[in-house]
């Protein structure tokens, strides 16, 4: 005699092993996007942090921008104390020429003397800011001053195709700084226009060296790679080379600055947080049904041992008596009333038959 007890049970266990899976897939679903949404919120605090660290950091570039400027205006209604020579380097010829200071009222002489009282601005630059690299002049008069008797050819290269590729993009009526994402070098610029009684003499341009400041970010967050974006999404500066062309294939992490019109970004060098969530979400799956599963298996196990492996005896048992044979002689503990009573029954009609 077959118990359909054993079919009932066969697919009670399927029932429960297909349960138990979407039961550990929802747990730990939502688990992953709990795990994601907190790492989210933790990255974009640390970006935050970060924006301002470089925030600080570029802050006194734009507070000597400032000074420098207003030395200029002050320094351009003085008289210089004495004639001398100052060399300047000619954008037409690209030339250096030592041109001598008049104590006239032109509009050059006026410039020159104001660049000559600007010199102690251009001795300190590179050595007052860790970012600020070098500091120029460029006149309206085809010249520029950078404060040194002597140029690099490649410098003088360099400056004079920086010129050119840029000498349209600044609005001759804008007094606010510019930026540049190349300069020299791989610098960028922070250009700032000079006006005298509203007429533009000339910019100071800040060469702006940024790469180190972001290697030291990277040297505290040993996982991470740091860049600086302009508004369009171009790379001013890394901390690995990381250039425009294979920027797609990164998850970025972007945080506006405060002071600039550039954007730090992050990159987060192990995986991305959806491709780590994901490992994590799968972990998270494997646990939770495995737990399950053997929860599962040991109350399968003891059903079968308490209430299956009996039922079965109890079939046998029954079996046996229709046969007019003996009745099983192991029975299974808890279970003798019930033996008892099938013996009786059966003992009771074979009585009623005779």
């Amino acid at each position: 005699m077959s118990s359909p007890a054993y079919t009932v049970y066969n697919r009670t266990v399927k029932f429960s092993l297909l349960i138990i899976l979407l039961l550990s897939f929802f747990a730990a679903f939502i688990q992953f996007l709990l795990q994601f949404s907190t790492s989210v919120k933790s990255n974009q605090q640390q970006l935050e942090m970060f924006s301002q660290q470089m925030d600080a950091q570029l802050t006194p570039v734009l507070q000597f921008a400032e000074a420098v400027k207003n030395r200029a205006q002050l320094a351009v209604q003085l008289t210089a104390p004495a004639e001398d020579k100052i060399p300047v380097l000619s954008l037409t010829t690209g030339d250096l020429i030592l041109h001598q200071l008049a104590g006239d009222s032109e509009p050059l002489n006026q410039e020159l003397q104001m660049l000559m009282q600007l010199q102690p601005y251009f001795d300190i630059a590179p050595a007052s800011i860790t970012s600020l690299k070098d500091l120029y002049y460029v006149s309206e008069q085809g010249y520029a001053y950078n404060g040194q008797h002597k140029w690099s050819d490649y410098v003088v290269e360099q400056l004079m195709e920086w010129l050119q590729r840029n000498q349209r993009s600044e609005n001759g009526y804008d007094r606010n700084p510019v930026f540049y994402k190349d300069f020299i070098l791989e610098q960028a610029a922070m250009s700032v226009p000079f006006y005298v009684n509203e007429r533009k003499t000339g910019r100071f341009v800040l060469a702006l060296e940024l790469a180190p400041l972001l290697e030291s970010l990277e040297k505290n967050n040993p996982d991470r790679y740091f860049l600086l974006l302009d508004q369009a999404g171009n790379v001013v500066a890394s901390s690995e080379f990381i250039n425009g062309d294979n920027l797609e294939q990164y998850q970025l992490q972007i945080q506006r600055l405060a002071g600039l019109p550039w954007s730090i970004a992050l990159i987060d060098k192990r995986r991305s947080l959806f491709s780590a969530g994901l490992g994590s979400f799968i972990l998270h799956w494997l646990s939770y049904a495995a737990v399950l599963l053997l929860l599962a298996w040991l109350l399968a196990k003891r059903y079968k041992r308490k209430i299956m492996g009996p039922l079965q005896r109890l079939s046998i048992h029954i079996d046996r008596l229709a046969n007019e044979q003996a009745g099983v002689r192991r029975i299974p503990d808890g279970w003798q009333d019930l033996f008892e009573r099938v013996s009786q029954l059966r003992a009771s009609d074979s009585q009623k038959t005779d």
